[in-house]
């Protein structure tokens, strides 16, 4: 299987990343694709779970709330073909690893 995303940065603020969260907690049953704008382009469908969107919400300043920060995200592949690893850049430098089976999140 090819990779499911090519690497991308995504501007996102304290707000979006909020609203993203609250998203995919409604969605933790069944989970989805989230799309993910890019700097230039079109949105990026990526496996994204609860925990991971936690730790960037926790990278921002809820006081500066509009104010969007770069967020470098690429796909590790595994083994399997179906699974792998989402890394998550923080604008603070600290870099977030989570597993994913592809076929376990659906497109929204």
């Amino acid at each position: 299987m090819a990779t499911p995303f090519e690497s991308f940065v995504s501007p996102l603020s304290w707000q979006q990343v909020s609203l993203l969260l609250d998203t995919v907690q409604y969605f933790e049953e069944a989970p989805k694709l989230l799309s993910l704008p890019q700097e230039e382009g079109p949105s990026v469908p990526v496996p994204v779970t609860a925990d991971t969107l936690r730790q960037m919400l926790a990278s921002l300043d809820e006081d500066d709330a509009f104010s969007r920060k770069p967020f470098a995200l690429r796909w590790e592949a595994g083994e399997d073909a179906d699974a792998g690893a989402l890394i998550v850049e923080l604008p603070t430098g600290e870099t977030v690893k989570q597993p994913a089976v592809l076929s376990a999140f659906s497109p929204v």
